[in-house]
């Protein structure tokens, strides 16, 4: 059977093929990016999960003070009341002596 030689000088690449090999390893760059990426939006949606647990947990403590200020209030004003009578009756019993 006859030997094929091949030749040492290497093969003139076509154009097509040169720009289809850029492009691959453009994709191949750009997979790596996108994966770096996909991980710091995980990362973002795990700290918006707890930032927003936590801060419902905020609202619900303050939503419980700014009740327990309205009762104290309301507490306050009652006594008020009772205090301006008690007064206006102890004026009364003072202008009668």
């Amino acid at each position: 059977m006859p030997r094929k030689y091949t030749s040492c000088v290497p093969k003139r690449v076509s154009p097509t093929l040169q720009v289809l090999r850029e492009i691959r390893d453009e994709l191949r760059e750009l997979r790596g990016e996108v994966k770096g990426t996909n991980q710091r939006v995980e990362t973002l949606e795990r700290r918006q999960t707890e930032t927003e647990l936590r801060l419902a947990t905020e609202l619900g403590a303050v939503a419980r003070a700014v009740g327990e200020v309205r009762d104290l209030l309301r507490d306050r004003l009652d006594l008020q009341r009772k205090v301006e009578d008690h007064e206006r009756r102890l004026a009364s019993l003072e202008r009668e002596t």
